[in-house]
């Protein structure tokens, strides 16, 4: 049984942790860069070092035991205890280092209203030792990751909030629905109606978002799509319509190979909200990150007359 914490040590916990993540040996030699047998060496010496099964592998697949959950957790709960201490030690002597990890929903950054490169080039400027991470994922996986402590923060738009997470409405993104070339109503967007939509096949969010749909109007949705790519692509076959931001959605209609349908009866204005678990004690760097986030969609604000600047939490 393990009695002292070594470097090594670890270093196995850290392997486990990436293939409990990735679901597996297989999907997790991608992410470590290491063979599976290697992985496998390195498990057999953790579950030596603590005298515990911590998984199931063979052909039925991979899973973790009911003690190897317990680990797993309590292996999340070290690394954030020692990234918060390298993080204090780093402020005792008037330094931020460490790591901070941004999570993403997609094509976020084409949004002129999204200055989180403008936060990340003050933040750089003031900590460069800090290493900075940004993933892309679903609003879902967003969520999950923050309230789990692999992502500091996150960026999405939610359509359900979880009791657990703060929510704070940063900037907007415009939605429109849109057809491709090809569809039925391609040629006379202009003319659409709203009893033209029903029975249309639509591209369905994976995740939840918000219904802005008059009532009365259903669509018969046989796609489903996790992140804005995939909704593009649906839409680009001509057989679907679904909702994307003008944003995005402005290159394929410069080709006309798009057409928005009923912008202004249908279209809406959907928040981003910057996501934080709500039992956060900030630890140094992500309160310096937030302040260089705030000051950056401040700044923008500031450029345009008549809107107010959002407050990012601090």
């Amino acid at each position: 049984m393990l009695a002292n914490l070594s470097e090594g040590d670890l270093r196995l916990l850290r392997v486990f942790a990436k293939v409990v993540e990735a679901g597996g040996f297989s999907a997790a030699q991608i992410e470590l860069n290491v063979s599976q047998s290697t992985i496998s060496t390195h498990m057999t010496a953790l579950e030596h070092r603590l005298g515990l099964r911590l998984c199931q592998r063979g052909r039925s697949g991979f899973s973790l035991t009911e003690k190897g959950q317990l680990i797993y957790q309590a292996s999340q709960r070290l690394f954030a205890a020692i990234e918060e201490f390298r993080s204090e030690a780093g402020a005792a002597r008037g330094c931020l280092v460490g790591n901070l990890t941004v999570g993403i929903v997609d094509n976020l950054i084409n949004n002129p209203a999204c200055r989180l490169h403008d936060a990340i080039t003050r933040f750089n400027a003031r900590a460069p030792e800090v290493q900075i991470g940004v993933q892309v994922g679903s609003p879902t996986e967003i969520e999950r990751a923050v309230l789990e402590g692999r992502f500091d923060l996150g960026f999405g738009a939610c359509g359900r909030h979880s009791p657990y997470l703060t929510y704070d409405d940063l900037f907007e993104e415009r939605q429109v629905l849109y057809c491709g070339r090809g569809h039925p109503l391609f040629e006379r967007s202009g003319e659409v109606s709203v009893s033209d939509l029903k029975g249309q096949q639509f591209a369905r969010r994976a995740y939840a978002a918000p219904n802005k749909l008059p009532s009365g109007v259903r669509f018969s949705s046989t796609a489903v799509a996790d992140l804005m790519e995939s909704v593009a692509v649906f839409i680009l076959s001509g057989r679907y319509i679904g909702f994307l931001p003008t944003h995005f959605a402005q290159q394929w209609v410069t080709q006309d190979l798009m057409q928005p349908l009923l912008e202004q009866t249908l279209g809406y204005q959907n928040p981003i909200y910057l996501v934080l678990r709500k039992t956060e004690q900030k630890k140094p760097i992500l309160a310096a990150f937030l302040g260089e986030l705030q000051n950056a969609h401040r700044a923008v604000a500031a450029s345009e007359p008549g809107k107010k600047p959002r407050k990012a939490a601090e």
